[in-house]
């Protein structure tokens, strides 16, 4: 007998050939039934498709529009083979392609924008027209279909698109009408965070030329004074730094940034598509489209292009300036002001030099940061609060915002005025004037701006104020940007008090399928904010069940002026009126008596740290305002995301001296008041040798 024999007769064998039969007896029929169920449902469903498609093509055509049919070897590809006669198809070289990373193989059809089409299935990979040559190829009206497509390429886009590509490993597509990285890249924390530093560096240079009047520090160009001036004043118009020179040092630091992290070929490491440059809207719950204009700039040469996402769709298509109209501040569109976008590129005067007398109107983040850094680097500014009446109104603590208005009017020679604009006048005196004025086409810089107090003590009775100036940079907040997206097609909703897209907690819009995370949503507009709800509405667009996407009051927030004002949570005003004085507890201390601050010889500012008093004493909030406030506020955001109570924090050693230090002095107070409450239980325990 064979081995093969003796293999085939074994027990073992037997045992296995009896269950291989079993199961062709029992679930061989039933595999069958399933195969044929599964393709009469296939098969039905590919032509009730392609007649559907068939009827909407011909009504979008015209009764007369005749068709041409390409042979297939299947039924799904009638509808692919199908164009009116009366369709551009254009051809396009596939070194010049719009298209980033994309794949080349796949072509379609190029469908005329006056035709409008909510789905198209694009042609095998290997088809070419007739009259193409071997170097051209139809141009894809169709992309490859993407696991999820991606509307802007800030802050939430590209974290969404990294961990969903990267992480997931799924296909992800990002269009972004103009340069990846969003407003955080090019006009928002990089160039704010590099001018800040600079401004910085300039303020030591100019205390030095102070101190030392004949000596000049470099990238410092000295400015004839004709005014009799004095101290400080005098030297601010002196000493101000070449504003050419900052420009290219942020600049620099753009570029680095944006090449490490935010560039076609650093997403191409992920896997990640990118087009840029194109408008993208919305033609279904399913599919996004975008005006390519490979040929030609003329709208009639322009096509749309329509892309596919087979889960979801994630809008992240950002804010913008707030720009009043001249109903709301007369003779506003009169003058020719900055917003926080146009002050990284402006060429004031083509010296490099930086204007002098600068009006910021808005005592906002960016406007009390961008404030600040303008008077560092010399200018003259005064800063309008606006209708609020404070400082940082966002802060919500009232200590904060006359601590800073103290500082930028004692130690930044910075003029603060309580009111809100009300009209402005372009001006025609030439005198301190760095704008060159001469062409009548461009309209003046200098104003004459009106303002409303609204404390006249703080303006000697005064119920108007006149401000003078060359430059005037509008801060009045950011506007979600949602037009041209095509969201009333799909029906998206728009929120009417705050302009965002509305979304629910799993930031999924009124349309399933499609959400929205970052500012378009109208929510807290933070780039750390964005980015958290970029990842998990990529999160909850590609897995099972949701993750929450909005935070509440616990996100935590910067400004980075000097000091740095941080806060996260409840406000003391915000808790005790929502959970009342007695239930909440505030620990305070001043800077004057925190160790690292005296040495530093930063002594104005607060740690304030807001805890319930029931319980365990939960940390329910924090508002900082000191020099490295950012950092600090993170470890409260990691202390109340971990559960962890405030006595609890005494119990974690920190360094000697630093300002973290300070925290578990705080902890510690309330940790040893705690325990001295129950000083009788442990004497009576310690009586039994516990």
């Amino acid at each position: 007998m064979t081995i093969m024999e003796r293999y085939h007769n074994s027990s073992c064998t037997t045992q296995r050939r009896k269950k291989y039969h079993h199961y062709q007896q029992n679930y061989n029929p039933i595999i069958l039934v399933v195969a044929v169920v599964f393709v009469v449902a296939t098969t039905t469903t590919t032509i009730i498709n392609d007649t559907i498609m068939f009827t909407q093509w011909r009504n979008a055509g015209s009764s007369a529009a005749s068709f041409s049919r390409t042979p297939s070897s299947s039924s799904s590809s009638f509808v692919d083979a199908l164009l009116p006669m009366s369709t551009v198809v254009s051809t396009i070289d596939r070194r010049s392609s719009h298209i980033t990373h994309a794949n080349k193989n796949f072509v379609g059809l190029i469908i005329n924008d006056n035709n409008k089409y909510t789905r198209l299935r694009a042609l095998p990979p290997k088809a070419k027209s007739e009259s193409d040559d071997d170097d051209k190829v139809l141009s894809s009206s169709l992309l490859p279909s993407y696991d999820m497509v991606v509307v802007g390429g800030g802050s939430a886009g590209l974290t969404a698109a990294k961990f969903a590509s990267g992480t997931l490993k799924k296909s992800v597509l990002i269009i972004e009408e103009e340069r990846l990285g969003g407003d955080c890249t090019w006009t928002g924390c990089v160039p704010s965070k590099s001018l800040i530093a600079s401004a910085k560096a300039s303020k030591m240079a100019r205390n030095y030329a102070i101190q030392n009047s004949n000596k000049n520090n470099n990238n410092i160009e000295n400015k004839n004074d004709e005014n009799n001036d004095s101290d400080d004043t005098h030297h601010r118009k002196k000493v101000r730094a070449n504003f050419d020179q900052v420009r290219t040092y942020f600049q620099e630091k753009q570029k680095s940034i944006y090449e490490a992290d935010d560039s076609p070929k650093a997403l191409k490491k992920y896997g990640i598509d990118t087009i840029t440059g194109m408008k993208a809207c919305l033609t279904s719950p399913t599919t996004v489209s975008f005006l390519s204009s490979n040929f030609d700039d003329s709208d009639s040469k322009k096509t749309t292009t329509i892309v596919e996402a087979k889960d979801g769709i994630l809008l992240c298509t950002g804010a913008k300036p707030n720009r009043p109209t001249s109903t709301t501040i007369p003779g506003l569109s009169d003058i020719d002001y900055l917003t926080y976008e146009e002050i990284w590129t402006r060429d004031f005067d083509g010296d490099g030099s930086l204007p002098n007398r600068w009006t910021v109107i808005g005592g906002g983040p960016i406007g009390c940061e961008l404030a600040q850094a303008l008077s560092r680097l010399g200018a003259q500014v005064t800063i309008v609060t606006g209708s609020s009446g404070i400082l940082l109104s966002n802060v919500d603590d009232v200590e904060v915002s006359q601590l800073m208005k103290e500082v930028f009017e004692k130690d930044e020679n910075i003029k603060v005025v309580l009111g809100r604009l009300s009209k402005v006048e372009p001006s025609l005196n030439n005198n301190n004037n760095n704008n060159d004025d001469n062409d009548n086409d461009r309209k003046t810089s200098r104003h004459v701006a009106y303002v409303k107090v609204t404390d006249s003590d703080e303006t000697d009775g005064q119920q108007e104020v006149i401000i003078e100036g060359d430059v005037m940079m509008l801060s009045i907040g950011r506007i979600p940007e949602t037009e041209g997206l095509g969201l009333e097609t799909v029906g998206i909703d728009i929120d009417e008090r705050t302009g965002g897209i509305v979304v629910n907690d799993s930031l999924q819009t009124t349309v399933k399928g499609i959400y929205a995370a970052g500012d378009c949503t109208g929510d807290k507009q933070f780039t750390h904010y964005a980015g958290y709800q970029g990842a998990v509405a990529a999160r909850n667009i590609l897995l099972p069940f949701t993750d929450p996407g909005k935070l509440g009051n616990d996100v935590p927030t910067a400004t980075f002026t000097s000091p740095e004002v941080a806060t996260i949570g409840y406000s003391e005003r915000s808790a005790k009126a929502e959970f009342g004085e007695k239930a909440v507890g505030v620990s305070l201390l001043y800077l004057d008596e925190v160790d690292r601050a005296i040495c530093d010889g930063f002594t104005k500012g607060l740690i304030k740290v807001i805890y319930s008093k029931r319980g365990k004493k939960k940390i329910l909030g924090a508002t900082i305002m000191a020099p490295v406030a950012g950092e600090l506020i993170g470890e409260i955001s990691v202390a109340m995301k971990a559960g962890m109570t405030w006595p609890n924090l005494a119990k974690a050693v920190h360094p000697y001296p630093s300002y973290a230090f300070a925290l578990q002095s705080m902890a510690a107070e309330v940790y040893y008041e705690e325990v001295g409450k129950y000083r009788w239980v442990y004497r009576i325990l310690k009586r039994f040798n516990l």
